[in-house]
């Protein structure tokens, strides 16, 4: 199975993070947790620009980089 990541994914469709993906401090404490819900609400027009996500309630913006170190699996 290929692992997707959240810079990688379509937007609007629920994805959840891998329980074994390892996230930075900082992540985690935003509540990118392994299992929590997450979906890519809307991407910036350029490559390099933000992406705007939700993740539970929340909705955050975040950089490519960021976005690039959550793995995802599929929402059941």
């Amino acid at each position: 199975m290929l692992t997707l990541n959240l810079k990688e994914a379509v937007i609007g469709q629920w994805h959840r993070i891998q329980a074994t993906s390892s996230h930075n401090q900082r992540m985690e404490e935003l509540g990118f947790l392994p299992l929590e819900k997450v979906k890519v609400l809307r991407r910036s027009w350029f490559s390099s620009g933000a992406l705007v996500v939700q993740v539970g309630d929340a909705v955050f913006a975040l950089r490519p980089c960021e976005a690039q170190m959550v793995l995802l699996e599929p929402a059941a």
